[in-house]
Parts: C-alpha cells; structure tokens; sequence
C-alpha cells in the first residue's frame, strides 16, 4: 500500500507465504529502486526486517532498505465502502482521452472535468488564460446518477497507466469523495490492485 494523501493505491496479492502476519514502512526512494531491480529478475524474492532495516533477497544479491520511523496514515477509514455509481471503460481509451483533453486544461492545476451519464463519458477542461477548451466523448458502461466530478488529469494518468487490465471499474460515491479504480471484468484471483483518487472542486 502506498499514498501521497492525493491517491492512493492497495496492491494484494494471496499466493505469498509469510510467517506471521507483520508490516513495515519503506520510504519512496528505496522502493524505487527496488522496482526496477525486480522489474529484471524472475527470481523468488525473500524478504526480512528487522526495526531499523528490510532485506530483500534475489538473485543471489542482498538489498539492505532503511526503514521509515512513525505509523502509517489510517487509510482505511477513507476508503469509500458504498458506490453506487459505477463506470465501466477500457483502459487505453481512457487513458490516451485524458492525455488529450488535458493539454487544454490549466497547466498550473492540470483539472479536468468528468460528466458522466448513462453509457456515456464526457471528459472536458478549459485554460480561461488562455482561451483553450477541449472535450471529447467517449462510450462507456455507466449505471448510476448523472454526475460531474474533478481530478487532476496527471495523477489519474498516472494510475491509469500503471494497471495492467484492459477494462477498468472507476465507482464513486458523490463528486467530494474518492473514486475507487478498479479491475473490470476477469482478472488474476492471486492479485487484487484497488487505486483510489480523490477529487477536486470544479466550477458548477
């Protein structure tokens, strides 16, 4: 699990075999670095700590991470548990829209506005600087009220890009509270990655 407090993403997996169930906090440049170390092995990794290190082992090799004093945010109590509001899409079509739409949104703030209504996404953004607008529409599977919310574009481009399903589930609340991003439709059962985003204030 990891967040900046603007998203935040939960990754599970059920196939690993611990000892006793445990937790630690590794700080973002150490897990950098060990995504891209890992991102070359196939290796089985065992992975040890005690309280002031993490030890990852693979291929042969020994990576010593320094931990992170403190406790960890409670995240769970700002996960959203009811969403009636359900938008089905697929991923790379989503993901290169918002590419668009947002190089006419505000540089500064980078917001774009999602309206949503049956079976139908509408992805806009304005720059009143300088004069820019863009939309663009885009089918869908949406069941729910209609709805209008904001999000910075580059953080949603950001989850939306590391995912690695073709469908997504985003599910909302109302347009003050998070959205869940999700898998839609089958996935590994081993492997459950849940991204949440809040949102922003747009202009009504």
């Amino acid at each position: 699990m990891a967040t900046d407090s603007h998203k935040l993403v939960y990754y599970t997996r059920h196939d690993v075999k611990v000892t006793e169930k445990c937790s630690f906090i590794l700080p973002k440049k150490p897990a950098a670095i060990l995504r891209s170390l890992l991102g070359k092995s196939e290796d089985l990794v065992k992975v040890t700590f005690d309280t002031k290190n993490a030890y990852f082992e693979f291929d042969g090799n020994i990576l010593i991470c320094r931990l992170q004093e403190g406790t960890y945010p409670a995240y769970r109590s700002v996960i959203p548990k009811n969403n009636p509001n359900k938008l089905v899409i697929n991923r790379v079509a989503l993901l290169n829209a918002v590419k668009r739409v947002a190089v006419c949104s505000n540089q500064s703030t980078s917001h774009i506005k999602l309206s949503l209504s049956f079976n139908k996404l509408v992805i806009s953004a304005s720059d009143t600087n300088f004069s820019m607008s863009a939309h663009e529409t885009l089918d869908c599977t949406y069941e729910g009220d209609e709805m209008h919310i904001g999000f910075k574009s580059t953080f949603l481009a950001e989850i939306l890009n590391n995912l690695p399903y073709e469908e997504v589930s985003i599910e909302l609340s109302d347009p003050t509270r998070a959205g869940l991003i999700l898998a839609a439709g089958e996935t590994d059962p081993e492997e459950v990655i849940c991204s949440l985003l809040m949102p922003i204030r747009i202009p009504s």
